[in-house]
């Protein structure tokens, strides 16, 4: 599907729109609201129900609901606050007509923007009584700040996040240290489909297919969640859910401009179209140019490297930028809904399409030039049964390593299954939770002239996984959590992930929680399998005619790849943590989460090292001192190596070594197992909802790391890539027309060691601004501006220096 389809998709959904939304509209009113409480102040998350329809919705952040489609009637509405106390009131719809309904209270605002979360036991639970740190980035909160398009960015002042930008699109998101260019030790699942890339592991935060306003709400469990979650989840989960068509109906069309040429559109819809049957229509474009600069034979901080050993530089490049400040991603999304009763019926599918943003690898930085990524999803819910099975397609042609300028193809597919069931048992003092799913992968790199160019021949895989949890009331006020998940691949050791929590409620919406977790973060298929070219291959041809005279071929006619390489052999990285935690709502204004940890982590897989000349010896035996073809007679083999010896540079000898097939390679770089590091934390986060709209946030971290380890030099490869200290701090107000935040997020330096990329990353603050203006009720308009002070600074050594993005928006609602 070309970009040409995806803008004629678009095109016609939003034609669509316009031909059904009179027609659907016949015989049916809206009815909305504000609902407020002490002060005027708007109360959020009052459940509004239309008793005779069972229509419930939730008010927003300033108190505001809505209903469309409502058949023309009388009604009863009922107003729910989640203290208990409830309110009446009727209501009469009239066919194609808005009917307000205001309703006034005597109710104190609250904090409640986190009262209930389900990540943590895969089931709605209390946030107080959950058994792991978990913070819900709310619907309110993701609607005010849609309009700058990355997702990763609403979860910047988040408690023990940490958010690395390194390109206008290239986030690297991690919780509790040991971050990379392409971390992928915190699981992110929408609406329980796994998006990443099964080549890396890592998000493509670029390829969502979805404004950001389309998501519900987000839930960032921190710690390990391997026990729920499996492989990938060792530092925790990032769990997003967006809206159901019946819950949101109506339309949105924002149009966004700004700094770096940027200029975005995006588009949602959603309506009912009779028989319980709910459709969503979903589609952007954007485009923008980027923070990139060319790095040939030029740096725009610190200075250009001299050579490829050298650190405390930035790396040079083969080439310039493929493509210039011209980004352009394009996506489209279609979701129907059935309800059948209780049950939920849900057929999805999307498609991305991305040309132009620089991404921070392992192997230097990379253009992607063509990306397309459909995916397609079908989910049946029951009140005890919850059937899911979803399939992703990333087809990547023409990517460019621009360290070597070498295009680099990737077509990766995989597919899941999941059942997951839950029964209460013991009058409802024990939950059971338990699942199984079973998945598989497919990756090739093949050029279209037949040649593979990031791995030496096509891979699959295949997943399977048990789990369960159960939840135990012990006391009135305790409850012991014990969980455990077995998991089962081709690619790895069958393991084992046991969870334990005890969770004390102190008195009600006060929660102290004790737990141990055990977790696994297994390699991707690039370090199992990579075999990519990190610098131009080099001229051995001179030692080909010892080999002809005997009639052999050793290789050396041709240009001899200098690669870097997967190793097979690595074994999966292991976590075993203890966490003190607590939770509390105060005086049903403030939300303070604390959160103590230690853990103990061994069998780290490194990024990209050198093969040989490291405190780690030879890092890949799977690729050794180069050996002769056996069809050479021993002495023509012992000639050969002698020369080679004597001619090549100590360091060319050194990893010069033979491919899977025999043919001569220099094995530069590969990947190993090392290490074992005890860290320890603290997070501490503290939301507080005041008077008069007023919101106020604070947020802080503390890492600490110690290698077990005593080999001498280690320290300088074992590096957790992330600050000792960090925090931020910020202020929303929320008004019946105006919101505004303001928020100051600071890292304190560290340093960074990621494959080619070894250098300090300085101290750093950022400051960002964001407002929205409601000129009607239908349409508001409003900024966000990025790094609002243009502090230049870079996040990861090798990444872009970052400036400030200001942009400006339009949305029209209905």
């Amino acid at each position: 599907m070309t970009r040409k389809a995806v803008s004629s998709f678009l095109f016609a959904s939003l034609g669509l729109v316009l031909a059904l939304a009179p027609a659907l509209a016949q015989g049916t009113g809206t009815l909305e609201g504000r609902i407020s409480g002490q002060e005027d102040a708007g109360l959020e998350l009052v459940v509004v129900q239309i008793v005779e329809l069972d229509r419930t919705t939730e008010s927003g952040s300033d108190g505001s609901y809505r209903f469309d489609d409502v058949p023309a009637g009388s009604y009863t509405v009922v107003f729910s606050n989640l203290s208990g106390s409830q309110t009446e009131q009727r209501a009469e719809v009239k066919a194609g007509e808005a009917t307000r309904l205001d309703v006034t209270t005597d109710w104190s605002p609250y904090f409640a923007e986190a009262i209930t979360v389900t990540s943590a036991s895969r089931r709605p639970e209390k946030i107080t009584e959950a058994p792991a740190a978990v913070t819900v980035i709310s619907a309110e909160q993701i609607d005010r700040e849609a309009a700058h398009g990355q997702l990763p960015k609403l979860l910047e002042f988040t408690p023990g996040a940490e958010v690395t930008q390194s390109g206008i699109y290239d986030f690297n998101f991690n919780t509790r240290g040991f971050n990379s260019s392409l971390n992928r030790r915190v699981a992110t699942l929408i609406d329980g489909r796994d998006p990443s890339v099964p080549f890396l592991g890592a998000q493509e935060w670029a390829a969502l297919s979805f404004p950001l306003d389309d998501i519900a709400n987000a839930e960032l469990v921190r710690g390990p969640s391997a026990a729920l979650y499996g492989a990938n989840a060792s530092s925790g989960v990032l769990n997003i859910v967006t809206k159901a068509p019946r819950d949101s109906q109506g339309g949105e069309v924002r149009a966004t401009v700004g700094e770096l040429s940027t200029r975005n559109v995006d588009l949602r819809w959603a309506t009912g179209l009779g028989g319980d049957w709910y459709l969503k229509l979903l589609g952007g474009y954007h485009t923008s140019g980027d923070f990139s600069e060319s790095r040939r034979g030029a740096a725009e901080y610190s200075v250009p490297c001299a050579s490829a050993a050298a650190i405390n530089c930035l790396p040079q490049e083969a080439t310039g930028l493929v493509i210039v400040n011209d980004n352009k991603i394009a996506f489209g999304g279609l979701r129907l809904d059935r309800y059948f009763g209780e049950s939920l019926l849900t057929l999805e599918g999307g498609y991305a399409t991305i040309e132009g943003p620089l991404f921070q690898t392992g192997i230097g930085r990379v253009q992607l030039t063509d990306v397309e990524r459909p995916w397609a999803r079908v989910n049946y819910n029951m009140p005890h049964l919850n059937l899911l099975g979803y399939w992703n397609n990333r087809k990547a042609e023409d990517q460019r390593a621009l360290a070597s300028n070498t295009p680099l193809y990737l077509d990766d597919t995989n597919f899941q299954i999941e059942a997951q069931t839950n029964w209460d048992f013991w009058s409802g003092r024990a939950r059971v939770v338990a699942g199984a799913s079973y998945g598989e992968e497919e990756v090739d790199s093949v050029n279209p002239q037949g040649r593979q160019t990031l791995i030496f021949e096509p891979i699959d895989a295949d997943f399977t996984a048990l789990y369960a949890q159960g939840d135990f009331e012990l006391a009135s006020s305790l409850k012991l959590v014990v969980a455990g998940r077995f998991d089962d691949s081709s690619l790895h050791d069958s393991q084992f992930s046991p969870k334990g929590s005890l969770v004390w409620q102190v008195r009600p919406n006060h929660g102290l929680r004790l737990s141990y977790n055990e977790a696994f973060q297994v390699a991707n298929y690039s370090e199992f399998y990579l075999q990519a070219n990190v610098a131009a291959p080099a001229n051995l041809s001179a030692f080909e005619p010892i080999c002809r005279q005997f009639g052999v071929d050793c290789g050396f006619g041709s240009p001899v790849p200098v690669l870097a390489l997967g190793n097979k052999d690595l074994e999966v990285e292991e976590t075993k943590t203890i966490e003190v935690g607590y939770t509390g709502i105060l005086s049903q204004k403030a939300f303070l989460t604390v959160e103590y940890y230690q853990s103990e982590n061994e069998n780290f897989i490194t990024d990209l090292v050198p093969n040989v000349g490291t405190v780690l010896g030879r890092v890949n035996p799977n690729f050794g001192a180069y050996a002769p073809p056996s069809t050479l007679p021993a002495a023509a083999q012992m000639l050969l190596l002698n020369t080679l010896r004597a001619r090549l540079p100590a360091a060319t000898f050194a990893i010069l070594s033979n491919n899977v097939d025999g043919r001569p390679i220099l094995a530069a770089r590969s990947y190993t197992n090392f290490g074992q590091v005890d860290t320890e934390g603290l997070d501490l986060g503290l939301n507080v909802f005041g008077h008069g709209g007023w919101r106020y946030q604070l947020a802080y971290s503390w890492f600490d790391f110690e290698i077990q380890d005593p080999i001498p030099g280690l320290e300088q490869i074992l590096i957790p890539n992330s600050p000792a200290h960090k925090f931020s701090v910020g202020v929303t107000y929320v008004g019946k027309k105006l919101d505004a935040t303001l928020g100051f997020r600071w890292s304190d330096e560290f340093r960074w060691v990621v494959g080619p990329f070894q250098g300090q990353v300085r101290d750093y603050y950022t400051a960002d601004l964001g407002f929205n203006y409601a000129l009607t009720p239908a349409f508001k308009v409003g900024a966000s501006v990025a790094n609002v002070t243009n502090n230049e600074h870079w996040e990861a050594f090798g990444g872009d220096l970052i400036g400030r993005r200001a942009l400006v928006h339009m949305g029209y609602t209905w």
